[in-house]
């Protein structure tokens, strides 16, 4: 009997704590659609509260920008082919040099070169050469002596100018040099940079740019960058029509002048790149536009009532939307509101 007290006095109370739950989701879901009905009431009767922005037209420009190191219009890095102590420097950081100048000599007696073993055999065979064109002239020698003469000579010509290169390195363009990282006395091993020489009356920027931004892009643009306050103008003069495989990116190069030398090579700062401009556009905020069915929609303010618009979008920078058609200046658009709004929607305005 007491088991059977118990389990119903156990059920009892499981069947009240669950009509109590019940009434408590009732009365919870009565007063959310109480609370709907109540704001409802209030803006069918006062006007969905918004904000307005008033149309004026203004400037919209689209700028890209890509980072940049700065070099000569022409520029080349000239690279040791020996490894040895350098002998002499016959430039400075600053000097102008000529194309083919020597810059940079190393000691002619290099054992691994043998400089002058190479000469005299060069000397030699351009002796026996001259001999031999002299006696094919007269005829007293055959073509086929004097073909053989001829490439022996060639070869050690050849041979010995390729060791002059290395011994004495020229400028391989005309300019100013621009960097020597070592001084004479120090030793070099073969491939470190001896010294860079670039034509820097006119400044290059080389910048990567996507397939995406590339469209944008054109021969002859105009592009700008800035350094200690001061903006330097210049074109795009070089886009490549191939993307780069290992940067997935197109190359693009800019000039600038630079007549009284304030940019100087290896610079870092910001290409900047107007690709739009449209002196008198109308923008709006991105929050002022619905989107439905495809097509884009702004509600504007006319007195006391939401009129639902449709519109043509552009171009956009940030939060800012351009319209192109659809708005006209002194139109009165709602930015904030939207939400809440409906085609004739009662309105009232915001401070």
């Amino acid at each position: 009997m007491k088991k059977r007290i118990i389990s119903f006095t156990f059920l009892t109370l499981i069947a009240l704590s669950l009509t109590v739950f019940l009434q408590s989701c009732g009365n919870s879901g009565k007063n959310k659609v109480a609370e709907k009905q109540s704001i409802e009431t209030i803006h069918q009767k006062e006007g969905v509260p918004v904000t307005i922005q008033e149309i004026q037209p203004e400037e919209l420009t689209l700028t890209l920008s890509y980072l940049s190191s700065l070099m000569g219009s022409k520029q080349a890095t000239v690279t040791s082919m020996v490894a040895d102590k350098i002998e002499k420097i016959k430039a400075r950081v600053g000097s102008h040099v000529a194309e083919n100048q020597v810059v940079v000599q190393f000691p002619l007696d290099n054992p691994t070169l043998q400089y002058q073993q190479a000469k005299v055999s060069y000397e030699n065979y351009k002796k026996t050469y001259e001999r031999m064109k002299a006696l094919l002239e007269a005829g007293e020698t055959s073509q086929q002596n004097f073909d053989n003469i001829e490439t022996q000579y060639l070869v050690a010509k050849r041979n010995y100018e390729s060791i002059q290169q290395m011994l004495f390195v020229q400028s391989p363009i005309s300019g100013t040099i621009v960097e020597i990282p070592y001084e004479e006395g120090e030793k070099v091993r073969a491939g470190d940079k001896l010294f860079t020489v670039a034509q820097i009356d006119r400044m290059k920027a080389v910048f990567w740019v996507s397939d995406q931004d590339l469209p944008h892009l054109r021969n002859g643009m105009n592009v700008t960058i800035e350094k200690n306050g001061k903006t330097y103008s210049g074109k795009i003069s070089e886009i490549s029509l191939a993307q780069d495989q290992t940067r997935k990116a197109f190359k693009v190069e800019a000039e600038f002048p630079n007549k009284n030398r304030e940019l100087y090579v290896g610079m870092t700062m910001d290409v900047l790149i107007p690709y739009y401009i449209n002196p008198n556009a109308i923008v709006v905020p991105r929050s002022a536009l619905i989107q439905q069915g495809g097509k884009y929609y702004v509600f504007l303010a006319i007195e006391n009532t939401a009129k639902m618009q449709e519109v043509k979008i552009g171009q956009s920078r940030g939060d800012k939307v351009e319209i192109f058609k659809g708005l006209n200046p002194g139109d009165k658009v709602i930015t904030e509101g939207v939400n809440l709004l409906s085609d004739g929607s009662k309105i009232s305005y915001q401070n």
